[in-house]
């Protein structure tokens, strides 16, 4: 009778595991401050800052076992409102003035979220994921114009599923990474600045 209990305890402690480790949904917010250096680039001029969300879908990816359980990962709220913050709070960082309206002087910076993905894969005995960000500036004052697609992305291997904390991390890393590249970009903050 004892091996019997032991075997069903175990068969239960399977099962639970087995069941935690089941993917689930999730709606990942998007919330990526940048880093940047202070400085006075910007000299105080005024910035007509627009932020859209492009991307064809809302889903980035799927996340778990492609050969059982699976569940996919979305941004389905419009990161737009953040992003604007995160951007807006970057330039002035650099010593710009930000407003959603057009200024005096006509400097505009239009940035669009083209792509972003992510995915959390299960191979053999480990889980990888990989987060790919596309990020389109188009700056201008003027009739000075600059154009460049930022992009960014990171691999990692875990032993287990990656969490929705991690999975949110990951992804928000990545875009951070992405905006700062694009207020880093000498030409493009030059040329806002002239």
């Amino acid at each position: 009778m004892y091996p019997r209990s032991v075997a069903a305890l175990a068969f239960a402690l399977l099962a639970a595991a087995l069941a935690g480790c089941a993917a689930k949904p999730q709606n990942i917010r998007i919330d990526a401050p940048v880093a940047v250096s202070p400085s006075d680039l910007g000299r105080g001029k005024t910035v007509w800052l627009r932020v859209s969300d492009a991307r064809p879908q809302k889903t980035l990816g799927v996340i778990g076992d492609l050969e059982g359980r699976y569940a996919h990962v979305s941004v389905e709220d419009d990161p737009s409102g953040v992003l604007y913050q995160n951007i807006a709070d970057g330039l002035r960082k650099l010593g710009f003035e930000v407003q959603p309206t057009p200024g005096p002087d006509g400097r505009t910076l239009r940035v669009e979220v083209r792509d972003l993905e992510y995915e959390a894969v299960k191979k053999t005995l480990t889980f990888d994921s990989r987060v790919k960000v596309a990020i389109a500036a188009h700056a201008q004052h003027g009739s000075d114009s600059y154009d460049r697609l930022y992009e960014a992305g990171q691999n990692g291997t875990a032993p287990m599923l990656p969490g929705p904390e991690e999975n949110a991390r990951a992804v928000n890393e990545t875009v951070s990474m992405a905006l700062a590249d694009m207020l880093s970009d000498r030409q493009l903050v030059t040329l806002l600045a002239n």
